[in-house]
């Protein structure tokens, strides 16, 4: 009997902790939680004397090997739609820093819009340098944002067209306005992973960017998705 009692209190208390923040489902099967600020951490909720497998069901997660590849076929159906947007990088750039000490912030808003069964992700660069052009240079055709998931893979958002920079030179800021399009494939493995880093392909360099929102696409996609 006490035994029992135990147990109804450990389950109770996961129960609370679920439903208290969100948790998905990484691309190589690994649960994380999902926190309101943007942050994460992986789940690795236990028992003991208790099947981890049914315990992750009853707290309505379901996790699979890592030696196993997770393969998602399921059809994709977008409906229109046009989402807020989100700040999803905000760094510093390794070479503005070089020279200035303050001014050397990189910022990257996405909007996602979804209309004509397609999914176009807006993505407002703004660089904390009046002379973005002499550093990045343009957003060129092939040029892409590399985004590193959880589980080791990568997924390429590649532009299919040129953007050069607006700069203001008084105010000490450029901007990019540019857009580009994810294909089902993108949006079948975004919608379940977290993106913990980004590398920004400009025509001048590469640079890695710090990711503020890394369950941006898990939250979002499931909006402009049937």
């Amino acid at each position: 009997m006490k035994k029992i009692f135990v147990f109804c209190v450990l389950a109770f208390g996961i129960s609370i902790f679920v439903n208290a923040q969100q948790t998905a489902l990484t691309s190589d099967g690994k649960v994380v939680i999902l926190y309101d600020n943007g942050t994460w951490t992986y789940a690795d909720v236990k028992l003991p004397n208790t099947d981890t497998k049914e315990i992750q069901k009853k707290a309505g997660e379901v996790t699979v090997p890592t030696n196993v590849s997770v393969v998602d076929n399921s059809p994709i159906s977008l409906k229109d739609a046009t989402l807020e947007k989100m700040a999803f990088i905000e760094g510093q750039s390794e070479k503005l820093s070089k020279y200035f000490k303050d001014k050397n912030i990189v910022r990257c808003d996405f909007t996602l819009i979804s209309k004509d069964g397609k999914a176009i992700l807006k993505t407002d660069w703004k660089i904390m340098n009046g002379e973005a052009y002499s550093y990045f240079g343009f957003i060129k055709e092939g040029n892409k944002i590399s985004l590193e998931l959880i589980g080791g893979k990568t997924i390429d958002l590649v532009y299919t067209k040129e953007f050069e920079p607006k700069e203001y030179e008084k105010y000490g800021f450029s901007t990019y306005s540019a857009e580009l399009e994810l294909n089902k494939e993108q949006i079948r493995l975004l919608r379940n992973s977290i993106v913990y880093k980004a590398h920004m392909t400009w025509s001048r360099r590469t640079e890695e960017y710090k990711v503020v929102a890394p369950s941006y696409f898990i939250k979002s996609l499931p909006q402009i998705i049937e």
